[in-house]
């Protein structure tokens, strides 16, 4: 792997570097267990034309994944700095899509699609949760007290329930006022991480447009928080990006 970094993008850590081909399963879980870090994920970037790069991203098991927010901040920065291009505002190449990123010093903003969910909900439980989709699945739970919730077993219990099939990230949140809402995650091909990029849109979107917090808010994850507002009808989403 070429040119290698740790980077956290507001509590997600990953190993990022130069594309350089095509990797197996077995390259990529190499590569996490031999890291001087713990990391949620694996990032190859690759350099393109028209003022782009291209996203491969991995989970730290080696399985594909279709979006990471928050790895793509992490590729905008990488790319940046290792003069990949020389603008501050160009666009990422995902599989669900090309992202428009701005880099700015240390923070990273990048619009993004808006997720869907679906209006009626589901019980596990005692638990009942919302589903939503940017590209990947989300089940989203609102609870009283984000920390006190055993979140490897609520995880273990939706997936015992089969309700999807190709495995879920489950997030519980808690409405703290108008503008802050506290979320843990469970990522599928993870576990639990500090942060969610994808997660923190999906429970933005579902509650701004539910009329239960408001434009510009914060989703606080143990790992930071991120900011999330609709402007012109396009969703942003915007955070910090560190090297380890």
């Amino acid at each position: 792997m070429a040119n290698f970094a740790y980077m956290s993008g507001t509590g997600n850590d990953f190993i990022v570097g130069k594309y350089e081909g095509e990797v197996s399963e077995i390259q990529i879980i190499a590569l996490v267990s031999d890291a001087e870090y713990e990391v949620d994920g694996v990032i190859f970037v690759e350099p393109l034309k028209n003022n782009s790069v291209k996203m491969h991203y991995y989970n730290n098991d080696g399985s594909d994944a279709e979006l990471c927010v928050n790895g793509v901040r992490c590729v905008a920065k990488y790319a940046l700095d290792n003069n990949y291009l020389s603008a501050v505002r160009f666009t990422v190449k995902t599989p669900v899509g090309n992202l428009d990123v701005y880099v700015d010093d240390n923070i990273v903003e990048v619009s993004t699609p808006i997720p869907s969910y679906e209006e009626e909900k589901i019980n596990v439980n005692i638990y009942e949760g919302v589903k939503s989709s940017i590209g990947n699945p989300h089940f989203m739970i609102e609870v009283d007290n984000v920390d006190v919730i055993d979140l490897e077993k609520l995880n273990a219990e939706i997936v015992n329930e089969k309700l999807f099939p190709d495995g879920v990230n489950v997030e519980i949140y808690q409405i703290v006022n108008r503008n802050y809402i506290k979320a843990r995650v469970f990522e599928r091909g993870v576990g639990e991480t500090d942060a969610c990029g994808s997660g923190a849109l999906c429970i933005f979107n579902y509650l701004n447009k539910t009329d239960q917090i408001d434009n510009n808010s914060y989703v606080m994850y143990p790992g930071g928080d991120l900011n999330l507002r609709f402007e012109n009808n396009n969703l942003y989403l915007l955070g910090e990006v560190r090297y380890l």
